[in-house]
């Protein structure tokens, strides 16, 4: 209705100014007929005196003349009637008084002088056919002030008829014809805003709006196919992703190989010698047994840890304690360390840590930043894992650089924080680290997925990562997870 509108008081400043156009031609040739009117009275009037005059001039001379028209000639009349003598007149204009002399009628309207504006007819009086003298009949010019008055009130009543007429019909068609489709146009637009692709209005008009309608149908239909080639796009990418991530892990699993058969080389030689012992000595049998028995419990639970680690599951996010979870990463990492001769330092600043996470997928994320700390770190060195309490602005995503992210609103949150001390990075590594398959380890040692896939983790619950170095004093890698709120 607005538009209708819009469209109303556009087309109204038109139509007035053609009205108004109109009326003023109409007062232009209404005084056009006024004065052809006035002349050819003037004329027809200037001739009958003419003719009555030469009459008496034949009859009764000169001086008869001129005293008809000095009677004729009335102060109060409507006609100023006056003789002229063409060779004696200076009053009239020297071609209209050779046009007199010669026998022909004029007229004219004065333009300068005390009669402005009058209108003259001059007809040639004859006597005894020669042109004795001319009549002349002036008439004031018409006042057309009551006139003009009443075609002005005619047009402001008309332009007063005509705007509510026009308002009227262009509200009742532009509804009709602007407003329903555009209505239409509006509810299907805000069913596709609130994610309706399927939203179609049926394009019953053959002009631009019904072309506009089609048109948007038809973008829908794109769109609507679009966001089914994404939805599987998507699906596509979450398999290969996961595919990706159950691939480090196992890759992981393969690293830890050989050291988890480190460790369950000591516990195997405790076990074979209690045996043999059981079997010399039967007295001491509960004593070998429950070493025995201590002993496979340890290796089940090494083996179980590493089986759990490694096998695929699909993503389940719940409660957990974050605490928990990065205190059970270090014993399935525990003999890798050893092997290299590393430290891990784990320390809790708070009891409980609950946050809402997939506790594989987190845990694989901790596993991945410190295995990579693990290789980094220098033989005799260590590792330092801290959790702490944080409030702290979200760097996006992901930050790789110094401290001092953008400015955000802060949340609460709890922090892990994975510290070594070996060479550290350079800042053109720094900047790349998080790239997929992006690694300075040589062929052969790295997938170069580990802290890609610890990114996409800790970015699909709600949190981000802080990475710090320096050439020479090693690397700080910080999760941020949000705190559960109850």
């Amino acid at each position: 209705m607005r538009l209708t509108l819009k469209l109303a008081l556009a087309v109204l400043p038109g139509a007035l100014v053609v009205v108004a156009a109109a009326a003023f031609l109409e007062l232009r040739r209404d005084r056009a007929e006024f004065e052809a009117d006035q002349r050819s009275d003037d004329m027809l009037t200037a001739s009958a005196f003419a003719d009555a005059m030469g009459r008496i001039w034949q009859s009764a001379g000169e001086r008869d003349v001129r005293a008809a028209m000095e009677r004729a000639d009335a102060p109060d009349a409507r006609y100023r009637v006056r003789w002229i003598d063409p060779a004696r007149d200076a009053s009239l204009p020297a071609a209209e008084r050779v046009a007199l002399a010669r026998g022909q009628p004029q007229s004219w309207r004065e333009q300068q002088g005390e009669f402005v504006g009058w209108m003259h007819a001059v007809a040639p009086v004859r006597a005894g056919g020669r042109v004795v003298g001319g009549v002349d009949v002036s008439e004031p010019p018409p006042d057309l002030r009551a006139h003009v008055r009443r075609t002005i009130r005619a047009t402001v009543a008309t332009t007063l008829a005509l705007t509510a007429t026009m308002m009227l019909m262009t509200l009742f068609v532009g509804a009709l014809i602007v407003g329903r489709p555009i209505s239409n146009l509006i509810a299907q637009a805000r069913r596709v805003s609130a994610g309706d692709l399927g939203a179609r209005s049926l394009p019953r008009q053959r002009d631009e709006l019904g072309e506009l309608t089609r048109e948007l149908n038809c973008m829908l239909d794109r769109l609507e196919a679009a966001a089914a080639e994404v939805r599987a796009s998507t699906r596509d990418r979450f398999v290969a992703q996961e595919q990706l991530r159950h691939a480090e892990r196992l890759t992981t699993v393969g690293r830890l190989a050989s050291s988890v058969a480190h460790e369950l080389g000591t516990p195997l030689n405790v076990v074979v010698g209690r045996a043999r012992l059981i079997i010399e000595d039967a007295r001491d049998t509960d004593t070998h047994a429950s070493i025995i028995v201590d002993q496979a419990e340890r290796m089940t639970k090494i083996i179980r840890q590493l089986l759990d680690y490694a096998r695929r599951r699909p993503p389940q996010k719940d409660e957990q304690d974050l605490a928990r979870l990065a205190a059970g990463v270090i014993p399935l990492l525990s003999t890798l360390a050893s092997k290299k001769q590393t430290a891990l330092r784990f320390q809790g600043e708070v009891a409980s840590a609950p946050v809402t996470a997939d506790p594989t997928q987190v845990q694989q994320a901790l596993t991945n930043l410190i295995v990579n700390a693990i290789q980094a770190s220098a033989s005799g060195g260590a590792v330092d894992i801290m959790l702490r309490t944080a409030r702290a602005r979200p760097a996006g995503r992901v930050h790789a650089g110094a401290a001092g992210a953008a400015p955000s609103d802060e949340i609460d949150a709890f922090s892990v924080e994975v510290r070594d001390y070996g060479q550290g990075m350079s800042s053109e590594v720094l900047a790349r680290v998080f790239e997929p398959f992006f690694t300075t380890k040589p062929v052969g040692e790295s997938t170069g997925l580990g802290l890609s896939i610890a990114h996409d983790i800790v970015e699909e619950h709600g949190g981000w990562i802080h990475a710090e170095s320096e050439a020479g004093r090693g690397s700080r890698f910080t999760v941020f997870l949000p705190r559960r709120t109850a």
